[in-house]
């Protein structure tokens, strides 16, 4: 299979690219160029990892053109994310649009830049969305701006799934509790999560390998905890 993973430098995309690049060819976007050099070089395959280091707000045509010579995307993963833990009071509009445009238009920009890849292997994607972005979830202060952002890729994850249906493209997402990584730690310092990144990582490979004709438009609550 050929996968996109976003988002791929750190916690459980970093996990997936390790899981998934033993037997099929990845394809990471990131920001950090110095972290995915450091992971294709950690990996026991790492002929089957390919990366772009840019913002997935900014990746364009020629962008995937240089990245992607296949013409089949099986997999992709809109796993990119930002987090602001800020009172909502003191939110400015300049954070709003970062966070805005990593957490939704990121995965919108990908999917939409993958579409015709996907649509020739009636491929999948999946969104990684928030407990926080579901209704009737415990909410927290300082993550407003967080939360929104995942209720609206929540929301376009339904949206795409009937929009794709022609191309029979199938469109997830999974609404993760609390997993032990860099981000949850900024969101609540000190807090020990039951779920660590690897375990998460397995979970989302089993999902993507079992539903892919089975599931299509839903938003999945996939937690242990929700701090």
């Amino acid at each position: 299979m050929n996968i996109v993973i976003t988002g791929c430098s750190k916690g459980i995309g970093l996990e997936l690219v390790k899981i998934w690049s033993k037997n099929h060819m990845v394809y990471g976007i990131s920001r950090n160029r110095e972290k995915l050099e450091s992971l294709r070089l950690s990996l026991p395959s790492p002929d089957n990892f390919k990366f772009l280091a840019k913002d997935v707000v900014n990746i364009d045509k020629d962008d995937i053109q240089d990245l992607i010579m296949e013409d089949n995307i099986d997999i992709l993963i809109n796993n990119a994310g930002l987090l602001i833990n800020k009172p909502f009071a003191e939110i400015k509009y300049e954070e709003y649009r970062s966070l805005m445009d990593v957490n939704f238009w990121g995965a919108f920009n990908l999917s939409q830049l993958l579409v015709k890849k996907l649509s020739n292997v009636k491929g999948q994607i999946i969104n990684i969305s928030s407990m926080g972005g579901v209704n009737y979830t415990s909410k927290f202060p300082g993550l407003s701006l967080y939360s929104s952002s995942k209720a609206a890729l929540s929301v376009f994850t339904e949206c795409l799934s009937v929009e794709l249906q022609s191309e029979e493209i199938k469109v997830n997402a999974l609404a993760l509790g609390a997993v032990e990584t860099e981000m949850l730690n900024n969101a609540f310092p000190g807090y020990v999560a039951d779920t660590k990144a690897h375990e998460m990582a397995t979970f989302i490979v089993e999902f993507a390998n079992s539903s892919s004709n089975i599931i299509n438009g839903q938003v999945l609550r996939v937690s242990k905890s929700n701090p």
